[in-house]
């Protein structure tokens, strides 16, 4: 078996997730209407071992029967009943099991024999990104193999309807096996996990020739990556991705979108210029989607927006299309130029040229006259509530048109509301450090002083438009601001530029006295320093900026001088 390029199929189909579960509930508390267990059960057979599967479970109090939800957390996160609860609120049984194994600070985790040690994440080593021997004797094969038997225990509690998973992030690359193995689930919702994990580092429209293949890269591509998995799947599958995803290549999300089993329902949905995030759009699809699949409510899923980037009567516009089987209430097109790297993108909006009809739209991209690339993708919602995305559109520009823009010294300006900024931290009301479950828009113009606005977010404020050729500084460039606060606080003014390849942080803190007027600021580079109080050598250097602080604050007028 040494060495053999395992596929979905040969890997998985001697599987044995039959053995008894022996379950042993270690505590169970009330918390309001819900009530949480402790437990453990036993997975798959190891030799004469059996690992030993640590997880929360959650029940309504209410009633006799439910739908299920498996939720599989990011690998680096512990089990997040904050998620568990929202869900049981909504009338669902949350099984969270717990796959990354021994951990220093967790209190309960799943214990894997010996043998596997590899499975526990802290002793991974090459077992997550290589497959040496074969998929076999890999972290993601344990890891699935949990999930596998976390929908057993669910099958065998007799309150148990329909069976549902949810992962983040890398749960989310477990559930893409899950959903192509398993036959017991009646819906699959990978969050920010978009395979292609092999290719990491390597951007879909830059030199891809740096991918040495040999039979370790094929035996990883076709027994662990997700998207080999995509096209098996025996599920419904919803989508959620992030833009500017740290992680993952955004652009190439739509590619394994696209080998998803059409056989089956399935839709996808970016959230915009986050990283690794979903927001409150994307939440409300996956509970539009589990409340049809889990507890068949009637609810329309439509179709992914279609969108080519073409000229039309000289200009370069987005041309995009509906599902003609839907009432679409509004669209919103997102453009970036240039930048490989996905996750540095500055997304903006694009304005509306034209409706040709109830199922199309045309958008003017007004990209900047030396750009080489033009990126694009579209978001639409529809009058039953949900929000699809389309591919992310790619267009080398090779000529002239009529609505290419100049180079602009102005970054921000409260005219352009809350456009191009999206939140620095996502360290508050962030369900399982991936949903922000807010109903306060998280990025909004707040009053100040002079009937004056400016822009406000709890989260801080991070700007990727200094990475544009476009609005990139000329040498020895001032950056200029206008910043109000109604209190005294300290604002944290962050440039991150790339040295050696890893990211580097810059800041320059600002003393505000607060009170009822704007101040103005200067800042040169050396007012950033990183943590060794080195300042930094020039602005343009930078990828994005970052604005925060504890306290309530605004911004406008940003622009270099």
């Amino acid at each position: 078996m040494a060495n053999k390029i395992l596929t979905p199929v040969t890997l998985w189909n001697d599987f044995d997730d039959t053995l008894p579960l022996q379950c042993t509930i270690e505590d169970e508390i009330s918390k309001g209407k819900m009530v949480f267990r402790r437990l453990r059960f036993l997975g798959r057979a190891v030799g004469n071992k059996r690992v030993n599967i640590f997880a929360i479970f959650a029940v309504p109090k209410a009633g006799e029967s439910y739908p299920a939800l498996l939720v599989l957390g990011d690998v680096t996160e512990s089990v997040d009943e904050a998620l568990a609860e929202r869900f049981v609120d909504k009338g669902y049984a949350v099984l969270m099991p717990d796959y990354r194994g021994a951990w220093q600070e967790s209190e309960g985790h799943t214990i894997y024999p010996e043998e596997i040690g590899y499975a526990n994440y802290r002793d991974a080593g090459r077992r997550i990104d290589y497959v040496d021997d074969d998929a076999r004797k890999t972290s993601w094969y344990e890891w699935v193999a949990v999930a596998r038997y976390a929908v057993q225990y669910l099958k065998s509690l007799p309150q148990i309807g329909k069976i549902g998973a949810i992962g983040l992030r890398t749960g989310g690359d477990v559930v893409w096996q899950l959903a192509a193995t398993s036959e017991d689930l009646a819906c699959a919702i990978p969050v920010c996990s978009g395979g292609w994990r092999a290719y990491r580092g390597l951007y879909k429209f830059g030199d891809v020739t740096d991918l040495k293949m040999d039979d370790e890269r094929y035996r990883f591509l076709a027994g662990v990556d997700a998207q080999a998995y995509a096209q098996y799947a025996k599920c419904p599958v919803l989508m959620l991705c992030s833009t500017n995803d740290e992680r993952f290549d955004a652009d190439r999300a739509f590619d394994t979108y696209a080998r998803i089993n059409p056989q089956m329902s399935k839709t996808f949905n970016f959230s915009a210029r986050y990283n690794g995030h979903i927001g409150n759009t994307g939440l409300n699809d996956l509970d539009l989607f589990i409340n049809k699949f889990l507890k068949d409510r009637e609810v329309f899923v439509p179709a992914p927006v279609d969108i080519v980037i073409e000229e039309d009567e000289g200009e370069l516009v987005a041309r995009i299309r509906f599902d003609p089987n839907g009432e679409c209430k509004y669209c919103e097109v997102f453009m970036a130029e240039d930048n490989l790297d996905s996750s540095m993108r500055d997304w903006t909006r694009c304005a509306l040229k034209r409706e040709n009809s109830n199922e199309e739209q045309v958008f003017r991209l007004n990209a900047y006259k030396k750009a080489v690339r033009v990126f694009a993708f579209a978001k639409a919602k529809y009058s039953c509530g949900f929000a699809v995305s389309s591919k992310i559109a790619v267009k080398k520009l090779d000529k002239e048109y009529s609505n290419l823009t100049d180079k602009c010294r102005i970054l921000y300006s409260s005219e352009n509301g809350s456009d191009s900024f999206t939140i620095d931290r996502f360290d508050n009301k962030v369900l399982a450090d991936c949903f922000l479950d807010n109903s306060v828009p998280p990025v909004r113009l707040m009053n100040g002083p002079y009937g004056i606005r400016g822009l406000y977010s709890a989260y801080g404020l991070k700007l990727f438009r200094i990475n544009d050729e476009k609005y990139r500084p000329a040498e020895n460039a001032l950056l200029k601001f206008d910043v109000y606060s109604p209190s005294a606080c300290i604002l944290q003014v962050t440039l991150c530029v790339k040295e050696g390849g890893k990211a580097e942080k810059y800041t320059c803190s600002l003393r505000l006295p607060g009170g009822n007027g704007w101040l103005n600021f200067i800042l040169n580079a050396k007012d950033f320093k990183n943590a060794n109080n080195k300042p930094l050598a020039q602005i343009g250097q930078a990828q994005y900026l970052t604005y925060y602080s504890n306290d309530e604050f605004c911004v406008n007028n940003l622009l270099w001088i």
